[in-house]
């Protein structure tokens, strides 16, 4: 955020907390716990949210030089992604014109990609360069059996795909700034291509993707839940919330912001006693530390609505001369603190949630982040519970 948001937010967070009060929405809000395990309803998630709107792939330096390449699966479709010689970032279904096998694996640096099945080569704008046997496949269109293209888009330090190939008669890029809307401003602020990376953690815990996020969209039980971890550094149940379209940020204080209450406004550094949660919809989280960047997506389980995959990253900023092991320590709580206490309860609660026992959990209105998560789904589903 600029120097003018900036003030504007430790302002309204400074106010909560004499006031012992914080923002909040509008009404209470129910959501069924059957969303949660429903095969139906996660069929309709993966193809309105997963399949048809633009997805945050990470920030740009997951691919920071020409030949850089990234393959993974986004909710059932095998995605590469690549950095050409033009510097261009581009999209592909990550299948084989042949007979479906990906032709990239994880991430790295190559001037084309063989197919391991029958040695088909690709090079990184998609073009299939040749196949072996070219007595058997004379008469093949080369030009026409490139890799699918699947649209794509790169902006203020940002990757982003949709799951989707594009369509006879439609653009290969994403408009990002439609699917940000009035976060983009303050996503470019944070100049967020100048983190490279530095770590990837990936776990598959027993929970729904959306138990992945709500993890992360209130402060309530930070007290709580976090008391040994991070507790004793955030001031609990005191936040604020901004909605941008399906998109919102959550901002969090520090306990240490009191130290700025000595200072002529005008001198305050709140960013430093702030924590800014960008919720990116449908899947991903951006936390913006200050010093680092985390970000945090959740895909469903390809057949199993009580299963996940999440995948937490850290990125550092360039240039830095803080040590690996200021950073590991940063990532080992990070771990600690979501995959070794939220996510282990979420599992308790997600199977009470297949109990049966009770048809619908409450959000209350000290959670606004959380409702503006559940009521975008619905809006973005066309459902009504």
């Amino acid at each position: 955020m600029n120097r003018q948001e900036e003030l504007a937010v430790g302002r309204r967070l400074i106010g909560h907390i004499d006031a012992r009060t914080t923002d909040l929405a509008d009404d209470l809000f129910r959501n069924r716990t059957v969303n949660y395990s429903c095969r139906e309803r996660a069929a309709l998630e993966r193809e309105r949210l997963f399949r048809e709107l633009p997805m945050f792939m990470g920030l740009s330096t997951r691919l920071p030089k020409p030949g850089d390449y990234l393959a993974e699966d986004v909710a059932g479709m095998p995605v590469l992604m690549t950095r050409g010689a033009d510097g261009q970032v581009r999209a592909f279904a990550n299948i084989c014109r042949h007979r479906g096998a990906p032709v990239a694996s994880g991430c790295g640096n190559a001037r084309a990609f063989v197919c391991p099945y029958h040695g088909w080569t690709y090079d990184s704008a998609g073009k299939l360069l040749g196949t072996t046997d070219k007595v058997g496949f004379a008469g093949l269109d080369l030009a026409a059996h490139g890799l699918v293209p699947l649209p794509c888009a790169e902006k203020y330090g940002m990757l982003y795909i949709r799951a989707r190939a594009v369509g006879p008669d439609e653009s290969a890029t994403l408009d990002i700034d439609a699917a940000l809307g009035p976060m983009a401003a303050d996503l470019a602020a944070l100049q967020l291509d100048t983190y490279p990376l530095f770590s990837t953690d990936r776990v598959n815990p027993r929970i729904n993707w959306k138990f992945a996020i709500d993890t992360f969209l209130e402060g309530y039980h930070i007290p709580h839940l976090h008391r040994k971890t991070i507790g004793p550094y955030f001031i609990g149940n005191t936040g604020l919330f901004d909605e941008a379209g399906l998109n919102g940020r959550m901002c969090v204080a520090k306990t240490s912001i009191d130290k700025l209450r000595e200072l002529p406004e005008g001198e305050r550094d709140y960013l430093r006693h702030v924590v800014a949660i960008y919720q990116l919809f449908p899947n991903a989280l951006l936390i913006w530390q200050l010093d680092h960047v985390e970000i945090w997506r959740a895909f469903p389980g390809r057949d199993d609505p009580s299963r996940c995959e999440v995948e937490m990253t850290i990125y550092k900023p360039a240039g830095t001369t803080r040590p690996e092991s200021y950073w590991e320590k940063n990532r080992d709580i990070a771990i600690r603190t979501v995959m070794e206490e939220d996510f282990p309860l979420g599992e308790r609660m997600q199977i009470g949630f297949e109990s049966g026992a009770t048809e619908e959990v409450i959000y209350g209105r000290n959670e606004p982040s959380l409702v503006h998560f559940h009521r975008s789904i619905r809006n973005a589903l066309g459902v009504s519970a």
